[in-house]
Parts: C-alpha cells; sequence; structure tokens
C-alpha cells in the first residue's frame, strides 16, 4: 500500500509539474503574441512623399559700412532668367535698422495659354537685415507658373487663390519694377501664328483695285472732277 500510494502521488506531482510548464509555455507563447500584434500596429508609416521645392534663397555676407538705414536706401537689386531658374538678386551696402520681411512666392496657372485664376503652390519667407547680397531662385520646370517676390510675410498676402478680377496678392518688394514677376509659360507648344491664304490675298486686292478703276471711269464719264 506505501508503494502504491507513493507512485500515485510522484505521478500526480508529476502531472502537475507538467500542466504548470504547459502553462508558462502558452502564456509566454500568447505574450509574444500580443506584442508582435502591438509592435506591427506601431509600426510607422513610411512618409508621404513631397515634392522637391521651387524655391531657393541664399546669403552672401559682405562689407558693412558703419551706422544703419532704412529701406530701400543703398538697397540695390536685379532680376535675371535663364531656361532653367528665374533669380533676383538684392545687395545691402549697410544694414538695415528695422529688418524687412519678403515673400518668394510661386502660383500655378490653369495652362500654357490661359494665366487666370492662378493657385498657390508655396511660399517661403525671408528677412533681410544684414549687409550682404540675397539670392532668390525660381526653379523652371514644365507647369506654368507665376513667380513673385512680395513685401511682408503674413499669410493674408497670399491667397489660396488670385485673378485680375478677384482677389489678388499683396504688392511686389519692388513695386516699380515688374521684372521681378515673372509669368512662366512652361513646356507648352510654340505659339501658332496663323497663315494668310497667298492665293486669296492677291484675288482680294485684284477685287480692289477693280472696283477703284470702275468707280474712276464713271466719275469722269459723268464729268465730275477728279
Amino acid at each position: 500500500m506505501r508503494t502504491s500510494r507513493g507512485t500515485a502521488a510522484i505521478r500526480q506531482a508529476a502531472t502537475r509539474r507538467a500542466a504548470i510548464v504547459v502553462a508558462l509555455v502558452a502564456t509566454v507563447a500568447a505574450t509574444g503574441a500580443i506584442t508582435t500584434g502591438t509592435a506591427r500596429a506601431q509600426a510607422p508609416e513610411p512618409p508621404t512623399p513631397t515634392a522637391p521645392s521651387a524655391i531657393a534663397v541664399s546669403f552672401t555676407p559682405g562689407p558693412s559700412s558703419p551706422g544703419c538705414t532704412a529701406f530701400p536706401f543703398e538697397v540695390t537689386h536685379s532680376a535675371g532668367s535663364t531656361a532653367q531658374e528665374f533669380r533676383i538678386r538684392i545687395t545691402l551696402t549697410r544694414r538695415l535698422c528695422t529688418p524687412v520681411g519678403a515673400t518668394a512666392v510661386v502660383y500655378a496657372m490653369p495652362s500654357y495659354s490661359a494665366a487666370w485664376p492662378q493657385t498657390l503652390v508655396e511660399r517661403t519667407s525671408i528677412t533681410l537685415q544684414e549687409p550682404g547680397t540675397y539670392v532668390v531662385s525660381f526653379t523652371k520646370g514644365c507647369n506654368p507658373q507665376q513667380f513673385d517676390l512680395l513685401a511682408g510675410t503674413s499669410a493674408s498676402i497670399t491667397p489660396p487663390v488670385i485673378s485680375p478680377t478677384g482677389i489678388w496678392h499683396g504688392p511686389l518688394l519692388f513695386p516699380f519694377d515688374l521684372s521681378t514677376s515673372l509669368q512662366w509659360r512652361g513646356c507648352g507648344p510654340d505659339p501658332v501664328i496663323p497663315e494668310f491664304p497667298a492665293p486669296a490675298l492677291a484675288l482680294g486686292l485684284g477685287a480692289l483695285a477693280a472696283g477703284g478703276a470702275v468707280w474712276w471711269r464713271r466719275r469722269h464719264t459723268a464729268g465730275s472732277p477728279a
């Protein structure tokens, strides 16, 4: 009896140990599954690709005279265009007493042949104060766009949609120099210049000459003065 009872106890203990081991394995497996599911749920999404900016701004420090001045005194600028970009260069020979904000802006035109209404594409704010040369560059692409350098940095100067008969953007930084604004027609086709058919043109001139001759003969036949 003692041997049978001891064997039964040993078997029960072994069974309990096996049950505990199975429970532990199941718990570890469940924990791993939960952790994997959570990791998958929290995995960051790949970033959405964005279009490259068409606006670039650079600054090269330059020598300065003592003291400070007010804009636009002692400020020079120029604008130029190549096949790849439109560029505005601003040079300050003396530090500005009060910084001046400006906004480079790109608006999209509807098509190669239609300039309005225009839709805002992007804007970049810059600050002019330290002496040196500021260069604002606009990259030309195949899309028809307008490039402007505006006075101020407030968002209100660049409405989402503009047109000559509706809302317009803010004033140019150099309002009396329209060369600091450019409408780029993009990669559209060359303009079509209609031809005047040569035979039709010759026929029209011939008919006009014949009619004049008849009128002249009638007046002289009736005795009217020439």
